[in-house]
């Protein structure tokens, strides 16, 4: 049996270490590139989307998509299922959306300014509309998915001779880590654009979206809670966060820049996901 510290702080370095590596790589595409906001916005936001489309399949497929090939009416237990998943995915997508509008007006009220864009240096300037609040969303939007990802991390643990067999032996292991590294970039690519490139605020946004990992460990250990579910919220979150992203490239030229960009996100998310298998 696998010492649970030993997991736990494993779990941990294999988690906030790519998904950082992840949220801080946009922060340094415009140093590296220098590119203004006009060029460079579109590229990461496609490259962030095409990431976004495959993980919208990995985690739809995880939460049994919404239960759409089981029969309905045959089973009190399945149709409780079959109308949960379909409540958590609604709810997770007008929730999202709900949050981000109470933050944004809480922070008016308190400030009673009108907000504008701000410099980000190297001639960036955040996107009208993207803000922090949107960032923790969609940080969120991701820490839903993640706290499947512990609750089934956490439920084979207790059987398990190491680490690495619970998460399924060096491949899986390795897409894991992929995995939270492509998140961690789209988080990074919403406070971009939001314009939250502060230290503090990316650190805020890393937990908001990886500590959910940690969180369904402990849930998942006891196998108090199917994972599904909380996979039905991260298919969510990825529907929110899409739909931010999207018009800020889809605005632009569509040129084969941009398709390319799209492309070496969704091929990127489908590696990781191969490794996987």
């Amino acid at each position: 049996m696998v010492d649970l510290l030993t997991a736990l702080l494993a779990g941990a370095a294999a988690t906030f270490v790519p998904l950082y590596l992840g949220i801080a790589t946009p922060w340094f595409a415009p140093r590296i590139i220098h590119l203004g906001s006009s060029s460079l916005f579109p590229f990461l936001a496609a490259v962030a989307s095409g990431i976004l489309f495959w993980f919208f399949l990995d985690v739809m497929g995880v939460a049994a998509l919404l239960d759409v090939n089981q029969p309905f009416g045959l089973s009190y237990n399945q149709d409780l299922s079959h109308v949960t998943l379909i409540v958590l995915f609604t709810l997770g997508v007008g929730g999202l959306f709900w949050m981000e509008k109470s933050l944004i007006a809480r922070v008016a009220a308190s400030t009673e300014t009108t907000e504008v864009p701000s410099s980000l240096g190297h001639g960036l300037t955040s996107i009208r509309h993207f803000t922090f609040a949107v960032a923790i969303a969609a940080a969120l939007g991701i820490g839903f998915h993640a706290f499947g990802e512990g609750i089934e991390i956490g439920a084979v643990i207790p059987s398990s001779t190491s680490i690495l067999e619970a998460i399924g032996g060096f491949y899986p292991g390795t897409a894991y880590v992929l995995h939270k590294l492509l998140e961690g970039f789209v988080v990074g690519v919403v406070a971009l654009l939001a314009g939250a490139t502060g230290w503090k605020k990316l650190g805020i946004l890393g937990l908001i979206s990886g500590l959910p990992t940690i969180l369904g460990f402990f849930v998942g250990v006891p196998q108090l809670i199917a994972a599904t579910y909380f996979f039905a919220l991260g298919g969510a979150g990825t529907v929110y966060i899409a739909i931010r992203l999207i018009p800020v490239f889809t605005k632009q030229d569509f040129n084969y820049r941009l398709i390319a960009a799209f492309l070496i996100g969704f091929f990127a998310m489908y590696f990781a996901g191969l490794l996987h298998a």
